[in-house]
């Protein structure tokens, strides 16, 4: 288990630094939610969900609220496995059509919307992503950002905590902490 653990850590570190530069021989970039959308996949291995989330459903909801900027890239997510459990995309731009996801990504179309989404998703387990800046402090759990054309990441693993998801350390290494 351990060493699956670190292969995945590897494999997330390798995402970024192959999107971040072009592949030897090949005219290609990745584009920015290509990665986006692998990091969303590969994040989730590193999240505990507490045992009643979900537990009914054979399937984990990766939901997008409000604007795709995507490509495409969710799709290919569609009927993956994450944690034993085949991936469903939905798309919503209502908060009451994100509340069943385990994943909930947080589109900046929303930056105006972002305090009373959150507010509605308080202590739900649900696992906040977002790429907007200050989303993070805000309360969403992990929020991307670009650094050196490389895409990194912010936690803040006290919202992660008030909705009972766990982020194992492995994660936590690899992105930077913020408070409330």
């Amino acid at each position: 288990m351990r060493r699956k653990t670190l292969f995945t850590v590897i494999i997330i570190l390798l995402i970024g630094y192959v999107a971040a530069s072009p592949l030897h021989g090949e005219e290609r970039k990745h584009s920015e939610y290509e990665v986006k959308a692998a990091f969303l996949y590969n994040i989730g291995k590193f999240i505990e969900w507490p045992d009643k989330a979900g537990k009914n459903r054979e399937h984990l909801i990766l939901g997008l609220l409000g604007n795709d900027h995507f490509e495409g890239y969710l799709d290919a997510l569609q009927g993956k496995k994450l944690r034993g459990k085949k991936i469903v995309v939905k798309r919503t731009n209502y908060i009451h059509g994100a509340k069943n996801c385990d994943i909930l990504f947080i589109s900046a179309s929303e930056k105006t919307r972002i305090d009373s989404i959150l507010k509605e998703l308080a202590n739900k387990p649900i696992l906040t992503v977002a790429d907007t800046n200050s989303f993070a402090e805000k309360g969403v759990m992990i929020n991307f950002y670009i650094d050196n054309n490389r895409i990194r990441f912010t936690i803040n693993n006290e919202a992660a905590k008030r909705a009972n998801l766990r982020i194992h350390s492995n994660l936590l290494t690899l992105g930077r902490i913020v408070s409330p």
